[in-house]
């Protein structure tokens, strides 16, 4: 491994056939481009809380590579910086982080999930690959280094209820997004299994007496389809709290 310690920048490391592990120094806070291009035997790479940039190509074709840590210091992805790392399935962006630069993570042979911490919710984003063009992942980072409405508007459907969740108490159109499409946010967080989604959306003020009953039918008919409750149960357990005289009325028509 060579770096620079006076300039904190690791610039190029140099493999060994059985190195699986790469534990980063302390005070390095750059790691520069193609530092650990077609690495191909490391699984796990392990960061100090001072690196600040990770440049373009880092990490490019370093197939094996399954688990990164990346330090809360972080500020900086850059263009295919973790591109073609076939076994990487899944990685936590700090909220430290401000700048992606387009296709920093795609890798051409999975999906990968994005784990953002924003406003200290986990926001989950999933790409899919391989892309047909630039767009999808440039909006994306847009909306990370400028996450006004103008980026939010233009990124997929599937990226903006997980990101309204995480943005919508910072900004009024994010905001009144999340409310009007409530329905459609419920239904999304059933449909991707996403229990964790679902709690968040419960947070929220927007889940009302009048939407609830389609929110728990849309919920029945996915157990009835797949067989699993607990997005049901949830959806009851939260009328049953924040609406017990729903309950009530419908348990009176039930003697009835």
């Amino acid at each position: 491994m060579a770096f620079d310690i006076q300039n904190h920048i690791l610039t190029k490391y140099i493999e060994e056939p059985n190195t699986s592990e790469i534990i980063i120094p302390d005070g390095i806070t750059t790691v520069e481009e193609y530092a650990f291009y077609k690495c191909r035997n490391i699984r796990k790479v392990i960061f100090p809380e001072s690196v600040t940039s990770i440049r373009k190509y880092a990490f490019w074709n370093c197939h094996c590579l399954e688990s990164v840590s990346l330090p809360e210091s972080l500020t900086f992805i850059g263009t295919m910086a973790f591109h073609c790392c076939y076994s990487l399935k899944e990685l936590t962006i700090p909220e430290s982080v401000t700048h992606i630069e387009p296709l920093a993570f795609g890798n051409w042979l999975n999906t990968i999930t994005l784990t953002f911490i924003r406003n200290h919710r986990n926001i989950k984003i999933i790409l899919h690959n391989p892309w047909n063009s630039y767009t999808a992942e440039e909006h994306l980072a847009d909306f990370i280094e400028s996450p006004c409405f103008k980026n939010f508007s233009a990124l997929k459907p599937e990226f903006k209820v997980p990101l309204a969740v995480g943005y919508y108490e910072t900004d009024e159109q994010i905001y009144a997004y999340l409310k009007r499409s409530i329905k459609r946010a419920i239904a999304f967080a059933i449909d991707a299994g996403d229990s964790e989604l679902l709690t968040d959306l419960l947070k929220t003020e927007f889940i009302t007496k009048k939407n609830i009953d389609f929110m728990i039918q849309y919920a029945i008919e996915d157990m009835q389809k797949y067989g699993n409750p607990e997005f049901q149960i949830m959806l009851m357990n939260y009328k049953h709290e924040h609406f017990p005289s729903s309950i009530m009325e419908i348990s009176r028509k039930l003697r009835l």
